[in-house]
């Protein structure tokens, strides 16, 4: 059976003069889409691809690709200019539809299922094979002259989309092994099975792609592990806080635990045991979820959303939080404030670092809420696991507008062992 193939390269440009924003090669893979369609023979719809000699089913894979490119201008003189790329988005995506007859037979089903899995594999790979094409037109500098220059600089930018398209195309042959997958079932097809064939193709004709070097940084997770040993624990609690009159909150009972324990710390990483367990209305701990995470030492920062993401957009996602009152904010807060503080533990004073932002809410997106506000408080110390100290999130709405117009929510080091020496003060 034979495999129907698309390539497409959309390319987008977007070259401001102004400063130049955070120089990144981005690739985004999207989750492969799949979808089985069924015909009659006799009148067959007029989008099914066309069958060739005895083939029944046909299996279609549209490989697709939509990027974005951004860059710097830099203006010479009147005639004269130079654009240098410094950001591009590529979003690949691939739609797999598979065409079988009514009532199909099920070596039918089977045969396509292996043609499936065939384009499921190239694309597990897409996303290196994107990068490796991508990244040598980052940092590219595009000299231009003439009295118009938009025409020179849309066909130079055209230009760079027709290369990484061609290549993109050229190094996905997935036809190759398609062939070979049509050629050992149709010799074999009663001697082997469709997994055994699928992997025999991949064998003969699938070359791996060489992954692309990166420079690994050190994951700010592991290091606020590093200096404490093995039996250290840390546990959270989080709870509401609701207000008594206008300018009294008054804490809820705990509506969750969260514990992290050291297991295995080494030089590739850390090995943490993890127990959540909620509560019940009196905030007495029910049966825990128990499980194990391991944190690398090293990761790639250009893989990280969180990383790429501004302190203020940080802030609203980081640590364990109580609520969700961060739904629907805007992105962008007033400016953050910070300062040291000191907080007591059980006894034990810790020095910290105290951030605080407050947020709008978007009203098309939390129309109950438009005049209302979002203060998230965090205090942070690198004597502490994790980094947390305590957070809190207090939504204030005018009176009246809701029921709950102040309302708090709160996540703090509850207890700990195997605390760092520099926490006492």
């Amino acid at each position: 059976m034979r495999l129907w193939l698309m390539f497409m390269f959309i390319l987008v440009v977007g070259i401001p003069s102004a400063k130049s924003e955070q120089l990144q090669v981005k690739i985004i893979k999207q989750p492969a889409q799949i979808s089985i369609r069924y015909f009659d023979p006799k009148h067959p719809p007029s989008d099914r691809p066309s069958l060739m000699g005895s083939e029944e089913a046909v299996s279609v894979g549209d490989f697709l690709s939509d990027a974005s490119v951004g860059g710097q201008v830099i203006q010479i003189d009147v005639m004269h200019t130079k654009a240098q790329i410094n950001r591009i988005t590529v979003t690949l995506q691939l739609n797999i539809t598979t065409w079988l007859p009514n009532n199909p037979e099920q070596w039918i089903v089977e045969h396509e299922e292996g043609h499936r899995q065939i384009l499921e594999y190239y694309y597990r790979n897409a996303e290196v094979i994107a990068r490796g094409i991508t990244e040598p037109y980052f940092g590219k500098t595009i000299e231009l002259s003439g009295a118009d220059l938009r025409k020179p600089l849309s066909a130079a930018i055209d230009k760079i989309a027709e290369d990484i398209a061609s290549e993109y195309k050229r190094q996905m042959l997935v036809k190759t092994t398609q062939d070979r997958y049509d050629t050992i079932t149709k010799q074999n097809r009663k001697e082997i099975s469709v997994p055994d064939a699928v992997v025999q193709a991949l064998k003969e004709t699938y070359l791996e792609p060489a992954e692309p070097a990166v420079a690994l940084v050190d994951s700010p997770e592991y290091l606020t592990w590093k200096n404490f040993a093995p039996g250290t624990k840390v546990v959270y609690a989080a709870r509401y806080w609701n207000l008594a009159d206008p300018n009294t909150f008054v804490a809820g009972p705990i509506t969750s635990l969260k514990a992290y324990q050291l297991r295995v710390i080494n030089t590739e990483g850390v090995r943490l045991w993890v127990s959540e367990a909620p509560t019940d209305r009196y905030g007495r701990p029910m049966p825990p979820n128990e499980w194990e995470e391991t944190i690398p030492a090293k990761y790639n920062s250009n893989t990280d959303s969180l990383a790429n993401q501004s302190r203020s957009a940080q802030l609203l996602t980081i640590f364990h939080q109580a609520g969700n009152l961060e739904v629907g904010v805007q992105p962008d807060p007033r400016p953050i404030e910070t300062r040291e503080d000191t907080i007591e533990v059980n006894g034990t004073r810790i020095a910290t670092h105290w951030e605080s932002a407050t947020y709008e809410y978007d009203a098309s997106v939390w129309p109950t809420f438009k005049h209302c506000h979002l203060v998230i408080t965090l205090w942070t110390s690198d004597a502490v696991p994790t980094g947390l100290v305590r957070k809190t999130e207090e939504r204030t709405c005018p009176q009246g507008r809701d029921p709950l117009a102040r309302i708090m929510v709160e996540t703090y080091l509850k207890s700990f062992e195997g605390f760092s020496p520099v926490a006492s003060q």
